[in-house]
């Protein structure tokens, strides 16, 4: 009969027996080195694309516990008679700054001509130049035929351009057409210039999603938002997209025209908005007039709300064109009303125009004139001296 003591004994034998047995590696499999370096990649290395279209390939350039990297990129091997662009941030580039462990977005865009041949296949190269290193992406482009169509997607933006302010939300409508035969979910992405935000709905809904379901032989509406950044000048932008899964995978791009826009800031004197008045008189402040806009303010009128009373004119009354990041000054001259009482007021300032409208609250502390003071202290004097003089003559009786 065996004792609990000796089954005891028994089961640390055979825990130490085994223990023995792993090699030492395995015990140490999990706690690997962080990872270290400079990569260049892409998410389809191999491709096959249509001649006469253009397509967008999405490369990253990776820096992972490095300090910042500088690398001068390059392309090599693209077939003579095509057309190819390397683009960062929406415009063309040659080179691009990487922060340590973050990660800059390029795209390779490849036209092949109408009559290039089908099916063959060409050898690009993408290098990435460091000060002390070459990273190298090879790619694998096939030309494919029409015959080739019914195994991919279909991208087609309903509306490929659209127009507003840096404040303004740009949602594009993008048709997804499954082509393939077989049911597949298809991962979204977006490649913008730095600033900008995208986010993706499916159709005309309100939840962000990542990637989308389509059937076979099915389309899907997209809707890409671009949200630019505030600071973003005047200009066109080109916004690129992404969708692949099932093995393949179809970009196109659109593009953005973000429109200058008005700025109107009021500055009080010396940059502040209070100031002494005396009632019944008229006393001048120096207003500055700051447009931080990205377009001209024309036809700026000045305008003001001042207590019951008060007089306010501005001159100049009218600004006839401000440019942007200008100022021009305007003298604000405020006339309390004669019967205002020592104390703060507040007088509404604005400067506007048809397009954009800044207004401020100027407070002005009213003091009572010196003159009234004076001939308040004279009347009080003549007073003392006739009591003091009825006084004298009345009080020796």
């Amino acid at each position: 009969m065996t004792t609990k003591s000796g089954s005891l004994l028994a089961v640390t034998a055979l825990v130490t027996t085994l223990l023995a047995a792993v090699p030492a590696g395995s015990q140490e499999a999990g706690t690997g080195e962080a990872l270290k370096g400079f990569w260049l990649t892409t998410s389809y290395p191999e491709l096959a694309i249509k001649p006469g279209e253009t397509h967008t390939l999405s490369l990253s350039l990776r820096n992972e516990n490095l300090p910042p990297q500088r690398a001068s990129i390059e392309v090599t091997g693209v077939p003579e008679g095509w057309e190819w662009a390397l683009k960062g941030g929406g415009k063309e580039v040659s080179a691009a700054m990487v922060s340590p462990d973050s990660t800059e977005r390029l795209s390779l865009e490849l036209t092949p001509p109408q009559d290039a041949a089908a099916s063959e296949a060409y050898n690009i190269e993408v290098k990435a130049r460091t000060a002390t290193d070459t990273v190298i992406l090879p790619l694998i482009v096939r030309l494919s035929g029409s015959e080739t169509a019914s195994s991919g997607l279909s991208l087609d933006p309903e509306l490929p351009g659209l127009r507003g302010t840096s404040r303004s939300t740009f949602s594009f409508k993008i048709k997804v057409k499954n082509e393939g035969a077989e049911d597949g979910l298809f991962n979204l992405a977006a490649s913008v210039p730095s600033g900008f935000n995208t986010r993706f709905k499916k159709g005309y809904g309100s939840e962000e999603i990542t990637g989308v379901p389509i059937a076979a032989g099915a389309t899907e509406t997209v809707t890409m938002e671009v949200i630019p950044a505030r600071n973003a000048a005047a200009g066109r932008y080109d916004v690129g997209l992404e969708v692949s899964g099932n093995g393949v995978a179809e970009s196109t791009q659109v593009s953005l025209e973000i429109t200058g826009e008005p700025q109107l800031r009021l500055v009080g004197p010396q940059e502040r908005l209070s100031g002494e008045a005396v009632a019944g008189k008229e006393t001048s402040f120096a207003f500055t007039v700051v447009n931080a806009g990205t377009a001209p303010a024309s036809g700026i009128e000045m305008a003001a709300t001042p207590p019951t009373g008060w007089n306010v004119e501005f001159e100049p009354k009218e600004l006839g064109q401000l440019a942007p990041n200008s100022t021009a000054e305007v003298n604000v001259k405020i006339t309390p009303s004669e019967k205002a009482v020592a104390g703060d007021y507040m007088v509404s300032l604005r400067a506007e125009n048809d397009a954009v409208s800044e207004s401020v609250q100027f407070r002005t502390t009213v003091r009572t004139s010196t003159m009234w003071g004076a001939a308040g202290l004279g009347i009080i004097a003549a007073a003392a001296l006739i009591l003091g003089g009825a006084v004298t003559r009345y009080g020796r009786r």
